[in-house]
């Protein structure tokens, strides 16, 4: 799995893109169109073809689909926080978001019970980072399932003994994250993809 920090070619897949932009979209319409468009840019150069050549759609689930050029054999993921994209592509499925650390309160409610357990344990200076690594990785497992966020009590993302994040009770997937700063703002961002799809 690599993570790249500027739009350029990828010596392998799964990658992750981390692009910084100047833009600050306030509405759904605008933050489409920024993934969208850095979508566009890191296929173009992935693929080492002119950006009109590449079409984005979504599918049923609502996750982006490449509709040209077709038989890519690539699936594709993106989430944008204020400026920041963060893009995904693997040769199997794949879910990836991001999310500011320290953005606002803890929605507590809106954990599985384990989840709350866990990191009401985390020590208070640590939480924010805790909570924003974990609702990235639970964002990024729904669109890697095609399913959006799950009811509360139903899908627990954790830490493990391993140092690596886990969906409680689900094998076969792999979890990546990232901590990363840009100006004075600190960042989660975490893809999930199919085992075989895993690069050593």
């Amino acid at each position: 799995m690599q993570w790249l920090d500027q739009i350029e070619r990828a010596a392998s897949l799964p990658a992750a893109w981390l692009i910084a932009t100047d833009q600050m979209p306030r509405t759904r319409p605008e933050r489409s169109a920024l993934r969208h468009g850095s979508s566009a840019a890191v296929l173009s150069r992935q693929l080492a073809l002119p950006p009109a050549a590449i079409r984005l759609d979504h599918d049923q689930a609502g996750r982006p689909r490449i509709v040209s050029p077709d038989a890519t054999g690539l699936n594709l993921s993106h989430a944008t926080r204020d400026g920041m994209v963060l893009v995904a592509l693997a040769n199997g499925p794949v879910g990836a978001d991001i999310e500011r650390i320290g953005a606002g309160p803890i929605p507590w409610a809106a954990l599985h019970r384990a989840e709350q357990t866990w990191l009401g344990q985390v020590p208070e200076a640590e939480r924010e980072l805790a909570f924003a690594t974990l609702w990235a990785t639970k964002e990024a497992h729904g669109k890697w399932a095609g399913t959006g966020l799950p009811e509360t009590d139903r899908i627990a993302v954790l830490p493990g003994s391993d140092g690596r994040w886990h969906v409680a009770g689900e094998e076969g997937i792999g979890i990546h994250t990232r901590i990363f700063t840009h100006g004075d703002r600190r960042y989660a961002a975490a893809v999930v993809l199919t085992a075989p799809m895993l690069a050593p």
